[in-house]
């Protein structure tokens, strides 16, 4: 994910693919930041780890693999 190389539909377009770019859960362009944060399943995961865990969701693709997790108490993320 943090190299932008997971085949999303964007990338593989990018390969020549001729099917559709668009997200199979809400027809918007499918892209690596769409399906881990901006698409409208993505967010109500973030949300229900929210909830669960009260962990803020992460705002980027470098956030979620870079410092989403600094400072989690992880003997009281349990």
């Amino acid at each position: 994910v943090h190299k932008q190389v997971i085949l999303t539909k964007d990338n593989l377009a990018k390969r020549n693919w001729t099917g559709s770019t668009r997200c199979s859960f809400c027809d918007q362009h499918e892209s690596i930041k769409h399906i881990f944060l901006d698409c409208p399943l993505a967010k109500i995961m973030w949300r229900s780890v929210h909830i669960t865990f009260n962990i803020t969701p992460p705002n980027s693709i470098n956030m979620l693999f870079g410092t989403w997790l600094d400072g989690i108490d992880t003997n009281t993320a349990r």
